[in-house]
């Protein structure tokens, strides 16, 4: 490991001891050896991904300072674990930092595993259009939703394998009304994560810290219907980027989170999803069986049928 990454490593992780004062998610604990050198280990009290934020605001005694930048952004994706250790430019001496963090849930700018393939988020046999909605002056290929409209509350699945991380009600404007409806999150391996959105928050098939493998059921459509009497459920893969790019208006436009556009398994076979286009579920071992341990395919497969 290089140096400047070590020194990433040290100071994002100071921070989280802070952090984990505030809010007993994360554990630091710290050992300074003889030789004023100090090991950092961690224990991440909380399931999901999550990410620190911080400013380093000044060091002194640390080896190699001159690598350093003010601001670093690090992904936590284990349990616990040794995360560094600090060596002093003089070993004579102590080292000494201060410096600001925030930490937030999800993965910044994680290193994504483009060959997995996703299941469409409804049961097998299902045809379900299509259609693509985009923010506010962002680029389709930078962030986009897809959109079903059903006459019926369909029953809604992940897409992927992961771990149910947050269940949260959203407010939006419904005939000049406002009205609360339901997104669940789910953490996928790779730091990407899944938003199913407008699920029926009293018939849901999951909770918190849940398991979940492609086409397992999360729920079904909430009773929020359109003007054509149309229950409409969005679904989206993506991950936090945090960065600026250039918005439809050639101005730089920042964005928190960034879309993918996976590849799904459908009975037509491997496909990117496109607008006002039909799509019938299907379900197939390979996809299925892709992410999951050797042990949790055996429970699968005996408890389940396809």
């Amino acid at each position: 490991m290089s140096k400047s990454i070590l020194a990433v490593l040290i100071f994002s992780f100071i921070s989280i001891n802070k952090m984990a004062s505030q809010n007993q998610k994360i554990f630091i604990t710290s050992v300074k050896k003889s030789d004023n050198s100090v090991e950092y280990n961690y224990t991440k009290a909380v399931p999901g991904n999550y990410f620190i934020e911080f400013d380093l605001e000044s060091a002194a005694n640390v080896e190699n300072i001159s690598a350093f930048r003010k601001t670093y952004n690090l992904n936590l994706t284990e349990d616990s674990g040794t995360l560094f250790k600090l060596e002093p430019a003089d070993k004579e001496k102590p080292i000494y930092c201060s410096y600001t963090y925030s930490y937030r849930k999800g993965s910044i700018k994680p290193q994504l595993d483009n060959s997995i393939v996703y299941f469409l988020p409804f049961k097998q046999n299902k045809e379900v259009r299509i259609y693509e909605t985009f923010r506010f002056n962002v680029k389709p290929e930078i962030w986009k939703n897809y959109t079903v409209f059903s006459k019926t509350k369909d029953t809604i699945c992940s897409m992927r394998k992961g771990l149910v991380t947050e269940i949260r009600k959203f407010a939006v404007s419904d005939k000049g009304n406002t009205i609360f409806r339901t997104e669940i999150i789910v953490d996928h391996a790779d730091g990407t994560n899944a938003s199913y959105s407008g699920v029926d928050e009293n018939l849901l098939a999951v909770k918190l810290n849940d398991q979940v493998y492609p086409g397992s059921m999360l729920g079904v459509m909430d009773n929020v219907v359109d003007n054509d009497k149309n229950h409409v459920f969005k679904f989206n893969v993506y991950y936090l980027s945090d960065e600026e790019v250039d918005g439809l208006d050639g101005k730089k436009n920042k964005v928190i989170e960034r879309s993918v556009m996976p590849i799904f398994y459908t009975a037509e076979g491997y496909q990117n999803l496109y607008s006002d286009k039909k799509y019938t579920v299907k379900y197939n071992d390979e996809v299925l069986f892709r992410e999951m341990t050797p042990q949790e395919k055996e429970k699968y497969t005996s408890s389940n049928v396809m």
